[in-house]
């Protein structure tokens, strides 16, 4: 594997970096709003795992890091393990640090009323997931973030304890409504210890890079596509509430209704008690779905700008593809998730991209 990476592994609940994995071959993927995932293979035969005994690999127990020159890349827990005996091999499946939120519950009622969405996720992720506040919660304390950061918008939400909710999945829905955010977890060293940043991203579209992928310069545009399958010019969002007194919110395009007939597409939000939460979830998807989704498949090229520790997931870039007697493709694309395998054979990173225009707001808005 390249000389330039390195695979740790650091004790869970204490933070304590215990040792480095030798790794024939690794391959990892960061997303956003999202967990990502980790593959790792680990020959038996080869150098030992320096003093420690192999049953320390045992999964929730150590978190796996992926180190490129001083860059931490990746991380996130041990989920699963298989060994094959005739290869000689061990391999590690792992997924992101966010995994863990997402098996952690809300366990007691938490309401907030007209407080920042930032305030509110951290809170969530703090008292519920991470334990920091201590109390009855537990965790590992493993997340860090700026407590002052605030969006500059104000929500009002109700968690109650009988929901049982997850608490990353709690995070994902404020996340995932109009004028919501973006969030990521960041990995680097300090004070000997490597440290979990997560942060949040507003606006979505607020991480221009000024950063060009062109194609056949710096990097393959290996081929895209143009989706239309969720385009939608009616958006239903279905609340709280059963039979006459369920919650049901309605966004239209009417703009795009004139080029095309109507489309429409619902979604199930049984836990939302709230008109306007509701409608930011039925403008969101009428966003995404207000033209075809043109998705490039992009492959960095190796020892150019920008490669793996250029770019983060978040980024907005621009990307170029022009060919002779064809008018081609070029734009601003979000990258949404960052596929990168090491091996013997070198590096090899894929950009998973979103376009810009996604996140524009449309769309009328009515109600019952």
């Amino acid at each position: 594997m390249s000389s330039q990476y390195r695979v740790l592994f650091v004790e869970f609940i204490s933070g304590a970096v215990w040792g480095e994995l030798p790794v024939s071959d690794l391959s990892f993927s960061q997303t956003l709003n999202a967990p990502g995932a980790a593959t790792v293979k680990v020959p038996l035969n080869g150098a030992p795992l320096r003093g420690m005994d192999w049953q320390v690999l045992q999964p929730w127990r150590v978190l796996i890091y992926v180190q490129r020159g001083r860059q931490v890349l990746w991380g996130g827990p041990l989920v699963s393990y298989g060994v094959d005996l005739a290869a000689e091999e061990m391999t590690l499946s792992c997924q992101g640090l966010w995994a863990y939120y997402r098996r952690r519950t809300i366990t007691s009622d938490a309401v907030f009323v007209q407080q920042d969405q930032a305030s509110i996720a951290t809170y969530l992720l703090a008292h519920y997931g991470d334990g920091t506040y201590g109390g009855a919660e537990v965790g590992p304390k493993a997340l860090a973030w700026d407590a002052s950061y605030a969006t500059g918008v104000k929500r009002d939400r109700s968690y109650f304890r009988h929901e049982w909710k997850s608490v990353g999945k709690a995070v994902e829905d404020l996340a995932a409504v109009r004028d919501g955010f973006d969030f990521r977890i960041t990995h680097g060293w300090g004070n000997g210890r490597i440290v979990n940043t997560f942060s949040m991203l507003y606006p979505t579209t607020i991480s221009d890079t000024g950063v060009v992928l062109d194609h056949g310069g710096n990097c393959d545009v290996v081929s895209f596509s143009a989706d239309g399958t969720n385009m939608t010019t009616e958006a239903i969002s279905i609340g709280a509430g059963q039979a006459e007194s369920q919650l049901v919110t309605w966004w239209y395009n009417p703009n795009l209704e004139k080029l095309i007939p109507r489309l429409s597409g619902s979604e199930s939000r049984s836990d939302v008690s709230e008109v306007g939460t509701l409608a930011a979830y039925a403008q969101r998807a009428i966003g995404v779905g207000a033209q075809p989704v043109v998705i490039p498949s992009v492959r960095l090229h190796p020892d150019r700008f920008p490669g793996v520790s250029d770019i983060a997931v978040g980024d907005v870039v621009e990307v170029r593809a022009l060919v002779a007697q064809w008018p081609g493709m070029r734009g601003k694309y979000k990258v949404t998730e960052i596929q990168t395998s090491v091996a013997d054979g070198g590096e090899t990173t894929t950009l998973s991209l979103v376009p810009t225009e996604v996140f524009a707001s449309v769309g009328s808005f009515a109600k019952p």
